[in-house]
């Protein structure tokens, strides 16, 4: 038999016995069942040279089956990691100049350290509205756990959008809560000019008080009229207005009820026909009144009356 065709049955051997061991499932190791199977084959075949040369045994090769896979890597958890749970004072919210408030930032700890009072609110960035740097904890706070993160805040004296921001940090200095923040608008102060407040109302003068005929005549008919305008700033509500022939008398000779009113800067004209039974000298005084029972709140109460003097009445 020639050293090629001894070759080929031994590499053929040397195949069975290959696939026999790995179907066999014995106790044996793959690499065992290498070395079993290549000495079963140098057994079964002689290498003879051929023309001065050797004959040369195939290279066997068994790749490793059913390789065993290694267990699942487990990521550990941080040990902090916080969670935005809520906060007061939404953004924009109005506030007056140098209004005083708190804001309060609700954290979850959700990491696997405890918080201790170490751990601080630190101001980072932007208006600091007269908040502290930095604020430590009041409290420890353990994984799962709130808790509730305040700070004293002013608005500034002039208006417009104002906005701060805030990261907290562990004992250690290491930021793990970034960009939280506040923001609001203040309002523009209302001017107030110098000098006392003026508070507006209404203000009732005599404009005209006229008799005709100027000096009456006893028993005979005289006609009186009065113009009365409200010069304030703002409307006047009803008033009554009385004339006496004389300053002496006890009644009014006439009277007329402003039952309307009057605008600012309106006018009213009253009239009436009145007689003298007598004679007076002149050296007397006819005088007319302005809202005689004070229903109207004026700016000056001191200006309601007009008067004629001196007056008399002929005989």
């Amino acid at each position: 038999m020639s050293s090629k065709l001894k070759i080929a049955c031994a590499w053929t051997a040397v195949m069975i016995v290959i696939v026999s061991c790995a179907l066999s499932g014995g106790d044996l190791s793959e690499e065992e069942k290498l070395q079993t199977a290549v000495a079963l084959a140098l057994e079964a075949v002689e290498v003879e040279e051929d023309d001065g040369g050797e004959a040369q045994i195939p290279t066997i090769t068994i790749s490793p089956t059913d390789t065993p896979e290694g267990p699942p890597t487990d990521t550990p958890e941080p040990c902090n990691r916080a969670k935005f749970i809520s906060e007061t004072i939404e953004d924009g919210t109005d506030f007056d100049p140098n209004e005083s408030f708190t804001k309060t930032w609700r954290l979850r700890n959700d990491g696997t350290c405890t918080w201790n009072a170490n751990y601080k609110l630190v101001f980072v960035d932007g208006d600091q509205l007269s908040g502290p740097s930095t604020k430590n904890l009041t409290q420890s706070v353990a994984p799962g756990e709130q808790v509730d993160i305040s700070v004293n805040l002013k608005a500034p004296g002039s208006g417009g959008t104002y906005k701060g921001f805030w990261k907290v940090a562990d004992d250690e200095g290491e930021y793990f809560v970034h960009n939280i923040w506040v923001e609001i608008e203040v309002i523009n102060p209302i001017l107030i000019l110098p000098g006392p407040l003026v508070i507006l109302k209404a203000d009732l003068i005599v404009t005209e008080f006229s008799l005709n005929p100027a000096t009456p005549t006893a028993d005979d008919s005289m006609h009186t009229r009065v113009k009365v305008k409200n010069q304030g700033g703002t409307n006047a509500g009803a008033f009554k207005v009385e004339w006496y022939g004389l300053n002496t008398f006890t009644n009014p000779s006439c009277t007329w009820n402003i039952v309307g009113g009057l605008a600012k800067g309106d006018t009213v004209l009253v009239e009436c026909d009145f007689t003298f039974a007598s004679w007076y000298p002149l050296n007397k005084t006819t005088i007319v009144y302005v809202d005689v029972d004070d229903t109207v709140d004026e700016t000056n109460e001191g200006n309601n009356s007009a008067s004629i003097s001196p007056f008399g009445v002929n005989p």
